[in-house]
């Protein structure tokens, strides 16, 4: 169950839309665009576990459904901007939020809920900085390539190893 979840960067009327950090504007998974909604369900479904539900604003809950296929959804918030949305209540969401874990419960036990997203190997990762001096520092990274002035590519065998990977040129781009 992903909970308080964001849009990938770049979403339209999404709040707090992102893929990582600051120093990331876009990022492709085998040339799909991915944020952390994707980074996350990959890696859970490498280890064959669903996402049964998901929480943020409509946008979020939107990304979620394409990617993943019919799981359960709240949306907490309706976005009108990347600073701006209109929220429900906190008890409102609290409530609405149980309610759909509850569901997605009931739904696992049934059989009803999305399959684990397995991605094919080899995978992958196109990550774009804001700016080429951090996709200077993001090219020590072992295997990285230059794509562009703010954009590196990597390959990975596998899920968690992308984003082991992924969160490493992060880290050393933003540094």
């Amino acid at each position: 169950m992903f909970i308080g979840y964001h849009a990938r960067a770049a979403s339209p009327n999404a709040v707090l839309a992102h893929t990582w950090s600051g120093s990331v504007s876009n990022v492709w998974l085998n040339g799909r665009p991915w944020g952390e909604i994707g980074w996350n369900a990959a890696v859970s479904g490498h280890f064959g576990r669903p996402v049964i539900l998901i929480s943020g604003d409509q946008t979020a809950c939107a990304e979620a459904e394409a990617l993943l296929g019919p799981l359960e959804t709240v949306a907490v918030k309706q976005a009108t901007g990347r600073s701006a949305a209109e929220c429900l209540p906190p008890q409102a969401a609290q409530q609405a939020i149980q309610a759909a874990a509850s569901r997605a419960v009931q739904r696992l036990r049934a059989g009803d809920v999305p399959q684990p997203l397995r991605l094919e190997p080899p995978l992958t990762v196109s990550l774009e900085f804001k700016s080429c001096n951090m996709a200077d520092r993001a090219m020590v990274l072992p295997g990285a390539r230059r794509v562009d002035g703010r954009r590196i590519e990597f390959a990975a065998a596998d899920a968690p190893a992308a984003y082991r990977a992924f969160r490493a040129a992060v880290l050393l781009g933003g540094q």
